[in-house]
């Protein structure tokens, strides 16, 4: 016993996944280039009934089931949340907080023990408001500092994305 080869560690690995819904594709599209710079798996949240509308059809539809207290019924994942150590939770911002179909999704998983990176598009702000949301529904999982981007400035994102992931770790490189 005393002349066998000391064992070493094995080497910690880590899995993430991107968890997103997208509407219009704007979200999709950070979704992507996260997946693309992590290799990550991938997996969008889908609306039984989507919300293909337009913009004007969408605010109505989100403002009746907001006041009747309805979420919207979403398929289920065809992830293991539990396989995860790192999850980036990615979704358009409406009425200031998670789209809906993200709603019910948020509202019926448990992240405890992850690390949770939240990103979002939006017309007009929201990633603050949404982190400060996630961080309270999720208390045990520890909650990153996220990404928005504007939906008018999505052109920019591949090279904001790089710099912000760069900038928190998340992947190697200078930025």
């Amino acid at each position: 016993v005393g002349c066998a080869p000391k064992k070493t560690a094995e080497p910690e690995t880590t899995k993430s996944l991107v968890l997103y819904y997208s509407q219009t594709g704007t979200t999709k599209a950070v979704a992507e280039e996260i997946h693309k710079l992590t290799g990550a798996d991938i997996e969008l949240v889908v609306a039984q009934v989507p919300y293909d509308g337009t913009y004007s059809e969408t605010i109505e539809r989100c403002q009746k089931e907001r006041e009747a207290g309805e979420f919207a019924l979403i398929e289920p994942l065809k992830s293991d949340l539990n396989n995860y150590d790192t999850i980036y939770v990615g979704y358009p911002v409406w009425f200031g907080t998670f789209a809906r179909p993200m709603e019910t999704m948020i509202k019926s998983i448990d992240l405890s023990g992850k690390k949770v990176i939240p990103f979002c598009t939006f017309g007009s702000g929201g990633l603050n408001t949404t982190s400060d949301d996630l961080r309270r529904k999720f208390p045990q999982a520890e909650v990153l500092e996220g990404y928005g981007v504007r939906t008018a400035r999505i052109g920019r994102m591949p090279k904001e994305i790089d710099t912000f992931m760069k900038r928190n770790g998340y992947i190697q490189g200078e930025v």
